[in-house]
């Protein structure tokens, strides 16, 4: 590919690494900046304050650990009760209702540990995805959680959480502003490429390996490390609406980039089942 990003200086398809960290870099600020050139959050939805005047409690699944969020208009009390012993943050968060009745949440519970999550009233669960920045890098680990305001099936193995998926097969373009449009192919259940068509990393791609949960019909948590990067991603996609929001947790140099970005998303290709207008191709997932 040949041409420029329409910046002075700066060359598309230029594949060594140091320009592929050149232009990472550049991605990373512009999410630092408070006047982005390249702003990811032109097409981001709109914040909700759905939550606000809200507790809710999360059980988590898979250890007796609890998280109460209080929610006001823009900040979050979150009370941590489990091992090593309680926990309490105030801090502040964005809500975005992405579907009637699931949100996607963002916060930090302190500098070097993030929170994304999908609060599902409708089913009465959440996934969580916790990023911790360490020395050698982000850990990323997610869980699932029951909400014990909503009632419902009270945890446990009956409960709706949102199973794993293998989104293989799905092609999609996201686009973030007039002038930053990205490329998702996921390859199989585990590996997804990206590649930048539009922006601070035009003509730059990276395969990652990525996890994601279905939430219901259409909408679709997904979130991975990248390798170059200090970074974690987290999205939520609605594809039946178009749109999708995520979460950018990074560090570069001694800063922390915490952040959401959204996008107009368009499916090029899939084989969910809930598309059926959309293109099927199968050699994307192996088959």
């Amino acid at each position: 590919m040949a041409g420029h990003d329409g910046r002075r200086g700066t060359k598309c398809g230029a594949h060594d690494r140091g320009t592929f960290e050149a232009q990472g870099e550049a991605f990373l600020k512009e999410n630092l900046s408070e006047k982005p050139e390249f702003d990811y959050a032109e097409n981001r939805p709109p914040h909700s304050d759905g939550l606000a005047r809200r507790t809710l409690t999360l059980a988590l699944r898979d250890k007796p650990d609890r998280m109460r969020h209080t929610f006001r208009s823009k900040t979050v009390e979150v009370e941590i009760l489990g091992d090593p012993g309680p926990r309490l943050v105030t801090t502040r968060y964005e809500a975005f209702e992405m579907a009637p009745g699931v949100f996607f949440v963002s916060y930090r519970l302190a500098k070097t540990e993030s929170v994304a999550m999908v609060l599902d009233l409708v089913k009465g669960v959440a996934t969580v995805v916790w990023g911790e920045l360490k020395a050698e890098g982000i850990v990323s680990t997610a869980g699932s959680a029951w909400i014990e305001e909503t009632g419902g099936s009270g945890g446990g193995a009956a409960a709706s959480y949102h199973p794993p998926f293998d989104l293989g097969g799905t092609r999609l373009v996201n686009v973030y502003a007039h002038n930053v449009i990205y490329e998702h192919i996921y390859l199989t259940e585990v590996y997804e490429t990206w590649l930048g068509i539009r922006g601070p990393e035009v003509g730059q791609a990276d395969t990652e390996e990525y996890r994601a949960f279905k939430v219901a019909d259409g909408v679709y948590l997904v979130y991975w490390n990248e390798k170059v990067l200090v970074t974690q991603m987290v999205f939520l996609f609605n594809f039946l609406a178009g749109n999708c929001v995520g979460q950018l947790f990074a560090r570069m140099d001694r800063e922390v980039a915490h952040n959401t970005v959204g996008a107009n998303t368009r499916l090029i290709h899939t084989n969910l089942p809930e598309q059926p207008k959309v293109t099927r191709l199968g050699v994307c997932s192996g088959e």
